[in-house]
């Protein structure tokens, strides 16, 4: 019978806490909402002058061409905008003849090795050595150009070397049509 003599007891002290709490916010009415202002000294906006406007080449023109000289050919008005080149001490030696200049040969693009610089697609990173020799195999039966390169313990696949961008970018979209693989473009 003590405990719920205590029960009793908890539930009477709640209801008059509560009754304590609500009962003067029920009986006081509306509760009067007041603003309050507060002034702020508040200095006034300064006055910023235009910003000022850059020359432009009619501006120049302008001033290098006088009313008397109206007539004053562009190769004149040319050379007064042009700054001269630094001047070389003159040395008493006699010049020497100048070379003729040899035409260059157009350099030869060499085939770039499997492990040259250039864009790659890469199309996956595997754990194990087999899985990604696995996808490398399947994607050189479609004649790609495939490398696995192992970097920290994982075995990234990589198609390439590509010349530029926007062929490694192509790639990948022939990559993700044909093969479904998302892929990311490696640069150099």
């Amino acid at each position: 019978m003590e405990q719920r003599f205590k029960q009793r007891l908890l539930g009477a002290v709640v209801l008059v806490a509560l009754a304590v709490i609500f009962l003067p916010m029920l009986l006081s009415g509306p509760v009067e909402r007041t603003r309050v202002d507060i002034e702020l000294d508040m200095p006034p906006e300064p006055e910023v002058d235009a910003a000022p406007t850059l020359p432009t080449i009619d501006d120049f023109n302008a001033q290098e061409a006088p009313s008397s000289n109206a007539g004053q050919s562009a190769e004149t008005a040319q050379q007064t905008l042009e700054v001269p080149a630094p001047t070389e001490p003159q040395s008493t030696a006699e010049p020497e003849p100048d070379p003729q200049p040899e035409p260059e040969a157009e350099p030869v693009p060499e085939p770039a090795p499997a492990t040259a610089a250039g864009f790659y697609v890469q199309v996956g990173a595997f754990g194990s050595a087999e899985n990604a020799e696995r996808l490398a195999r399947q994607l050189r039966e479609d004649a790609l150009s495939v490398r696995v390169v192992e970097e920290s313990g994982a075995h990234r696949v990589q198609v390439g070397p590509l010349e530029d961008r926007a062929s490694a970018e192509r790639m990948t979209q022939q990559l993700a049509q044909d093969h479904e693989l998302p892929g990311f473009i490696i640069e150099p």
